[in-house]
């Protein structure tokens, strides 16, 4: 099957008309009631058919005793049953037409021979009927416009246009609540587990072409067939953003893959090397996946690696620059123009250069002025701002200190306009990133109790609680724009 073919197929995963569970169960405690139980939960908008020769009704929906009792085409298939008996539901799909089929249970190549056997079996059965097998060893799939959510956990990922495929499920499902909690969104995840049949390359593909996807994300231990890998990366890379984090290149990671995944892991320097030859970023870190993806869906690229930065106090501003010096980027001088309009708002004794120091102004007005005067100065291409996205909490905690006296409504009317201005705030942030076509990266130091995350209207943002985040999000924005000019 080609690549346009297997495109094709790979609709009948992520956009199926109509799912069916094998090995749907009563029984609360395994996958085959956990799996249907979310896809109903989740709302799924097509239909769902479950099979089980022992039950009536499983959440409330009809149970076939096989496969050919279900008059409609099959679109997707769901083996929630043990290994030992795939290969005879392989084969009885096989015979309905199925066309796409996610293999849950383990115990195949990633355990040992025997289970490498079985699964070289299914995959033989499943390739005479034309049947694309998702695994085994998967925790499943997820699909934004279908609000399908065909996995183990319970999760409930953010919509969104980032398309995730993991080689773990378990990183790949908690990465999605993760991003949930950061209001970061995502259009398609799929647990690749052991890549008996679809491969990286495959998902890569899809969604190169799928309009629903902006930034590929992408958890790797190894490739099974790198060079096919490389070929399709090289043409999607310069289409859409692929972000991604290689484990397993260590001698112990190497040896953790091949228990985990039955992924071929190689040495992180021969993938470095190849994933900057053909454009594929790299996140150092796993937080560093979700910090890159959601820069690259709300942030413009910055024309060059000049950066400004505005920082509520002189050390972080320090800090800072060190970070960008050190990433390549240049801390340019503020122009005649720029210095002298800060100055007008600013106490004498401000720094008068970049990094711009607020010294611990606390008047948010001033502080948007400023950001304002520095996005358009021509002399920067994104902007670092510290400690102004949440200066509204410290505010907020200095008012609480001078309250005693004040009635309830006095006080819910001083929180109510402190929480006013930082909505105000957020929002012109956002204003001018889209007005100036300029990154604007933010950084908030949470006080007691209260997190950046909670604040309203920061889903148009980026928003980190230490400047080491903000400034390897520019880096990597202006390494993915001198990229795109490179292949111009």
């Amino acid at each position: 099957m080609n690549q346009v073919e297997t495109r094709g197929v790979l609709q009948s995963l992520f956009n199926p008309r109509n799912i069916t569970i094998i090995g749907a169960t009563a029984d609360t405690s395994k996958w085959g009631n956990i799996i249907p139980g979310n896809i109903v939960g989740g709302g799924y908008k097509g239909r769902i058919y479950l099979v089980n020769p022992k039950n009536d009704f499983i959440h409330g929906i009809k149970v076939f005793r096989s496969v050919r009792e279900i008059e409609d085409d099959l679109d997707l298939v769901v083996l929630t049953i043990p290994a030992a008996k795939a290969e005879a539901a392989v084969a009885e799909c096989g015979e309905r037409g199925c066309k796409a089929m996610i293999i849950i249970a383990g115990g195949f190549s990633e355990a040992d021979a025997q289970g490498a056997e079985n699964e070289k079996r299914v995959v033989e059965i499943a390739r005479r009927y034309g049947i694309r097998v998702v695994g085994p060893n998967t925790m499943g799939i997820y699909s934004a416009p279908l609000s399908l959510s065909a996995l183990m956990p319970p999760v409930r990922p953010k919509p969104g246009y980032i398309s995730f495929a993991s080689q773990s499920g378990n990183l790949g499902t908690q990465m999605l609540g993760w991003g949930s909690h950061r209001n970061i969104g995502f259009s398609r995840f799929v647990c690749i587990g052991n890549e008996s049949d679809l491969r990286f390359k495959d998902y890569l593909d899809y969604f190169r072409h799928d309009d629903q996807t902006r930034v590929i994300l992408l958890y790797v231990e190894g490739f099974k067939d790198p060079r096919s890998f490389m070929e399709v990366a090289v043409e999607a890379a310069a289409e859409k953003p692929i972000v991604m984090y290689k484990a397993g290149g260590t001698q112990a990671g190497r040896a953790a893959a091949a228990s985990h995944s039955a992924a071929l892991a190689g040495t992180q320097e021969i993938y470095e090397g190849f994933m900057q030859q053909i454009g594929v970023i790299r996140a150092e870190t796993t937080e560093e996946m979700l910090d890159f993806a959601d820069a690259l869906i709300k942030m413009p690229l910055p024309q060059g690696n000049r950066v400004g930065i505005l920082t509520w106090g002189g050390g972080w501003g320090v800090v800072t620059a060190d970070l960008c010096e050190r990433q390549g980027m240049e801390v340019a001088p503020l122009s005649a123009h720029s210095e002298r309009e800060l100055g007008k708002l600013l106490p004498p004794y401000w720094s008068k250069g970049n990094p711009v120091d607020l010294v611990g102004l606390f008047d948010l007005d001033a502080h948007m002025r400023c950001l304002e005067i520095m996005v358009a100065d021509d002399a920067y291409d994104g902007i670092i701002s510290l400690g102004s996205i949440n200066a509204n909490l410290w505010v907020k905690e200095m008012a609480r200190r001078e309250w005693s006296g004040m009635t309830d409504e006095e006080k819910s009317a001083v929180l109510e306009r402190i929480n006013s201005m930082s909505g105000v705030f957020i929002k012109k942030v956002a204003d001018l990133v889209e007005q100036h076509g300029k990154p604007i990266v933010t950084v908030g130091m949470p006080i007691q109790d209260e997190n950046i995350q909670d604040i309203p209207g920061q889903e148009r943002l980026c928003m980190y609680s230490q400047p080491e985040s903000a400034v390897r999000v520019m880096s990597m924005l202006w390494r993915r724009a001198a990229f795109l000019r490179g292949i111009a």
